[in-house]
């Protein structure tokens, strides 16, 4: 039996915003692949088209190349983006380089927020073999509250998703506040990686019955491509983004979020379980982009 959804239609959530909208707000998470589409082409803009399209208020991003790398341009893709799209930013490198007289650059985690970002700071993860894999951790103040928003991108093998996902785990412990976790787990929702979250945050696109995958992007087979939430808030809808041209080897996810009915929250996931419970429902989100 699929959880009883709140079905609100994403094209009414510009509307309520410019009502106010109180305690709505839309995340969405986006494994960017430096701008590189499946065509083979390295276009950032159609990157920032495919988040305008949506127009969400938090945005976690996945492969951001910040002055890293000749394949980019040695650009400054966050700040572009930021500038592009009138959104705060901050970065957790994973990977660090400096070029010629460039400030210091390096490649990871972004995120992208339309509220002012209070602080923020990066966990990162070596191995001796491969990529090393980081956490960016941000508080942000929306409506009076300090919600903690975290962006990370799972690695390869299963040890070092193990350390990621355990960091992930204290994280939880010791935040009992609003929290969003967003990013690539390069595995998808059956997986321990995921499960191992659900005793404080909720897969919200598996809550909504979405099925449909992320990766990769022309034919997506699987979805590795996550937004978690505390009890703290109500998942009103979730889905997979529908995108032209796959301007990124994944697809995006996108959620909408209200505060739940007890703001307090509980600190371990509760509220979308009893809804799940309560409900007895079998409505699902049929959105699909």
């Amino acid at each position: 039996m699929l959880p009883e959804v709140i079905l609100r239609p994403y094209f009414r959530f510009a509307e309520i915003v410019g009502r106010g909208g109180e305690g709505w707000v839309l995340v969405m998470s986006y494994n960017i692949r430096h701008g590189l589409g499946c065509d083979g082409v390295l276009d950032l803009e159609r990157i920032a088209a495919v988040i305008e399209s949506v127009s969400p208020d938090v945005v976690g991003l996945n492969e951001v190349d910040v002055r890293f790398h000749r394949r980019s341009g040695w650009a400054d893709q966050l700040g572009w983006l930021s500038r592009r799209l009138k959104m705060a930013s901050c970065f957790g490198p994973t990977l660090r380089r400096r070029h010629g007289g460039l400030p210091s650059g390096g490649y990871g985690n972004g995120l992208l927020t339309r509220d002012p970002i209070l602080r923020h700071h990066h966990l990162t993860f070596s191995m001796k073999v491969g990529e090393p894999r980081g956490i960016l951790v941000a508080d942000l103040e929306r409506e009076g509250r300090t919600v903690r928003l975290v962006v990370t991108h799972l690695g390869l093998t299963p040890v070092m998703r193990r350390r990621q996902v355990e960091a992930l785990r204290g994280l939880c412990r010791e935040w009992t506040g609003p929290m969003v976790v967003m990013g690539d787990w390069n595995v998808t929702p059956e997986q321990p990686e995921v499960t191992r979250l659900s005793p404080w945050l909720t897969d919200a696109l598996s809550f909504c019955g979405v099925t449909g995958g992320t990766y990769p992007c022309l034919r997506p087979r699987k979805r590795i491509d996550y937004i978690f939430c505390s009890s703290h808030f109500r998942i009103l809808e979730a889905s997979v983004v529908s995108v032209e041209d796959c301007p990124s080897d994944h697809l995006p996810v996108k959620c909408l979020l209200d505060w739940s009915k007890d703001e307090a929250g509980s600190g371990i996931m509760g509220t979308n379980r009893r809804a799940e419970r309560d409900g007895g429902g079998r409505s699902r989100s049929r959105l699909s982009g």
